[in-house]
């Protein structure tokens, strides 16, 4: 059914719908450019800043509390964490004192007998930045070796980089279009997005170039069927990840993971695949 479909739309057209979903993504970040001049938003930890955040378990009106906090403490952000164990406040701003902050709340009607509280010097959080942007360089550039080295040949093997490098700015962008911050959470994430971009890219290429058992088609509709249900089955465990952790930073590497792994649907089994399909029938490869 899916190569039946794949067949009657036609791999060149289907090759537009990653270009196009690339070329929207990568609008989120030159519009986050020209509003903040930066490309992406990013968290305290890389920032700089500090941090507030506790448990609730009754209904808290966001908008309230945070004209409430600015009130006191000036420009501040409160969000809203939910999860199936319950709900947590995080309050983020400059600069923040931590024994105001707490009595505020407190006079507010919350229980602060616990709570956890983070601050980050601007440098500091600089300097975890440019670490962390180091570290996902080092990683594209050993993928890229070892993905040359396995297929030895420069089409696939730059249609297997290219879809890592789409699913990574790809990602970015729609976070900045839904508000997620760049953390070092969200840089784990994108280190786990490398590596099963590159899974999901290399066995699409090595059953539909390698392998030659059987039709070029049947190794086609075999690999769309395991490679839709790989990624299927990982984002239903993503989800319940995202909706069932208590924790903020599980919730931000599984967001991170879920947002990659449906653009790499469209990056591995329509472009990918495509410009696999264009390059050997250029060769007449069977």
């Amino acid at each position: 059914m899916l190569y039946e479909a794949y067949e009657k739309i036609g791999y060149k057209k289907l090759m537009l719908v990653p270009v196009i979903i690339f070329l929207i993504c990568l609008g989120f970040l030159f519009i986050q450019n020209q509003k903040t001049g930066e490309y992406v938003a990013k968290g305290i930890d890389l920032e700089g800043g500090a941090q507030l955040s506790f448990d609730i378990n009754k209904d808290v009106n966001i908008q309230d509390l945070e004209s409430y906090l600015r009130n006191d403490f000036g420009d501040i952000d409160v969000r809203k964490a939910v999860s199936v164990g319950g709900s947590t406040i995080l309050i983020r701003t400059k600069e923040i004192d931590e024994e105001e902050m707490v009595s505020a709340l407190e006079e507010y009607g919350f229980d602060m007998s616990s709570y956890s509280f983070q601050e980050i010097g601007a440098s500091l959080g600089e300097a975890f930045f440019s670490q962390s942007i180091t570290a996902v360089l080092i990683a594209l550039f050993f993928m890229g070796i070892v993905v040359f080295f396995v297929f030895r040949n420069l089409i696939p093997s730059l249609a297997v980089i290219f879809a890592a490098i789409s699913d990574i700015l790809g990602t970015l962008g729609i976070m900045q279009f839904l508000g997620i911050e760049l953390s070092l959470a969200s840089f784990a994430g994108l280190l786990m997005v490398i590596g099963y971009s590159i899974d999901t890219d290399i066995l699409l290429t090595t059953r539909i170039l390698k392998r030659r058992e059987g039709e070029l088609k049947e190794r086609i509709s075999s690999t769309l069927k395991t490679g839709i249900t790989m990624s299927g089955t990982t984002l239903a465990a993503l989800f319940a990840l995202f909706f069932a952790s208590g924790s903020s930073i599980l919730q931000e590497i599984s967001a991170v993971l879920i947002i990659a792994l449906l653009l790499d649907l469209p990056n591995t089994y329509m472009m990918n695949l495509g410009v696999l399909r264009w390059w050997m029938e250029k060769r007449k490869i069977k």
